[in-house]
């Protein structure tokens, strides 16, 4: 009898070891074994939780960035060294030169508005000064200047101003472009020092304002 129950048992764990080998891959539920003890509540589990991110309403933005004609950001250093004595005098930010960028090939400046998020703001009047414009009333003079061109932005966001023969310059001689650009708001920006580079084909100055 006693050998007969010990083959019982013998047989059992050999069934039972071969359960323990086998019921994981053919999907049976096997008894686990229990731990010392109880597990704890959910509720009572430490749990560590991410900051929350504010992101903020307005983006932020970057100064003034020069760009070359092949698009490489450059410094004021340079950008005097190429286009002589430019003159940026800014405002209280109502219209904030953020881009100079070097362009060729057309005869025409162009100015570009934005807002904050870089949408074209469209039928602000922008003034262009030349020595011979007409006067303009007093609200839309600026920049210590009482002359200029009106011209209002188009649905890009742009004021282009032709420019002929009078709007050439040599920086090599230290001398000014004849042109002046500013915003009809309080307190803008005025860009001073425009114009066309001698012998050169309609190399010259383009630029980004954004407004609030």
């Amino acid at each position: 009898m006693r050998h007969t129950a010990r083959s019982t048992r013998r047989v059992l764990l050999v069934v039972m070891a071969l359960l323990g080998l086998v019921g994981p891959v053919l999907g049976l539920a096997l008894p686990r074994p229990v731990s010392g003890s109880p597990a704890a509540p959910l509720d009572l589990i430490p749990r560590a939780y991410l900051p929350l991110v504010m992101r903020p309403e307005e983006p932020v933005l970057p100064d003034l960035a020069i760009y070359d004609m092949d698009g490489t950001l450059q410094d004021w250093g340079w950008l005097l060294e190429t286009f002589g004595p430019v003159e940026l005098h800014t405002g209280t930010g109502a219209a904030k030169v953020v881009e100079l960028r070097a362009a060729d090939a057309y005869a025409t400046l162009i100015v570009r508005l934005e807002d904050i998020y870089g949408e074209p703001i469209v039928g602000q009047e922008v003034v262009f000064y030349w020595e011979g414009a007409a006067v303009l009333p007093p609200e839309k003079q600026a920049c210590g200047l009482d002359r200029g061109e009106v011209i209002l932005t188009k649905e890009t966001g742009t004021a282009e101003f032709p420019m002929g023969g009078g709007s050439y310059y040599n920086p090599d001689h230290g001398i000014a472009g004849p042109h002046v650009v500013w915003v009809v708001r309080e307190g803008t920006d005025c860009l001073r020092g425009l114009g066309m580079i001698t012998f050169t084909n309609h190399v010259h100055l383009d630029s980004v304002w954004r407004l609030p």
